[in-house]
């Protein structure tokens, strides 16, 4: 009975070591919340890194759009582009909810090898954003002062300048959401290399043919928007070319609408973020309201878009950051 008891002791205190010491090794493989250059974050850093640059690109080059027509010598000319391209931002980035649900669920099928679905996530966000562009666009183009109405007030002097630019903006809703999505379609399997030449050169097109079509032709701020187009359709030509080089998407695919069932979780998500895209931009555009409300000369209008343009371009780190977090996981 002794030996009996001191067996069952020692077998006792023995599985107590051994949990002792897995609890011990658990403890020690606790990740820390601080960089440590491990694994996790040269991976973290080698995707943010082009991601920062890529999304540092637009804002950059509007505000290279933003210089030139300041060279132009008239606040009214800054108050009017900058009125007319907050409208076009915020109806695009309010109906833009695709890019951030087709970046997961391209990178959940490209996790699971499973190319047929990720052509599906693709083409699908194609096929939407085509039908959201074509009405986004037609309202554009069809009640340029009701909409401008959201930002400037009746008879405002910069209406004359933003009128024009928005008509001319009105044809980039869809080379915008088709560059947006390729570049989700890319970023969802982690190559975001290719995003970054494709915008640079682009965006490059645009700052080259400012000062051209503004100046040179004497254009003024149509040239400016006449420039952005021209960039965003080398840049949706750019990156639909790549994704079917890349069997990202197929032509049989395109060219059929695709069942509720399939098209149901890229709704539902797009629904999710679209409260927060929505409440985000009604903001932006009653701050814009107010500041081009406050005098008729433009000053204090053209003050506010190179502040928010700084803004824009600093937030673009934290954006990148949160994109990342996003593909990873």
């Amino acid at each position: 009975t002794v030996q009996n008891t001191s067996s069952s002791s020692s077998h006792s205190n023995a599985k107590t070591t051994d949990a002792t010491s897995n609890n011990n090794s658990g403890a020690g493989e606790v990740l820390s919340i601080w960089p440590q250059m491990d694994e996790l974050d040269k991976r973290m850093m080698k995707i943010a890194l082009p991601c920062i640059a890529n999304f540092a690109i637009n804002p950059l080059v509007g505000a290279v759009d933003l210089f030139w027509v300041n060279r132009m010598g008239n606040a009214l000319a800054v108050a009017g582009q900058s009125a007319a391209n907050q409208v076009f931002s915020s109806a695009f980035w309010i109906v833009s909810v695709l890019p951030s649900v087709t970046a997961t669920l391209v990178s959940k099928a490209n996790a699971s090898g499973d190319q047929e679905e990720l052509q599906d996530a693709v083409s699908q966000a194609l096929i939407v954003g085509f039908c959201i562009s074509l009405v986004g666009s037609a309202l554009m183009l069809r009640f340029p002062e009701k909409i401008l109405s959201s930002v400037l007030k009746d008879g405002a002097p910069a209406l004359q300048y933003a009128k024009p630019y928005l008509y001319i903006r009105a044809f980039a809703f869809l080379p915008s959401l088709i560059s947006l999505i390729g570049f989700s379609a890319f970023r969802g399997t982690l190559d975001t290399s290719t995003p970054l030449k494709i915008s640079a050169t682009s965006n490059l097109f645009n700052a080259i043919l400012d000062p051209i079509l503004m100046f040179t032709l004497a254009m003024g701020v149509p040239g400016a928007a006449l420039a952005t187009l021209g960039a965003e359709i080398i840049s949706a030509c750019s990156f639909f070319y790549l994704m079917l080089r890349r069997k990202m998407i197929r032509w049989s695919k395109l060219l059929r609408l695709p069942s509720w069932a399939k098209l149901k979780p890229l709704l539902q998500g797009g629904a999710a973020l679209q409260l927060r895209n929505v409440a985000l931009n009604l903001t932006f555009l009653a701050v814009a309201r107010v500041t081009q409300s406050l005098d008729d000369t433009g000053v204090a209008a053209a003050a506010h878009a190179l502040a928010i343009q700084v803004f824009q371009v600093g937030g673009i780190v934290l954006l990148a950051l949160s994109v990342v977090a996003q593909t990873v996981v």
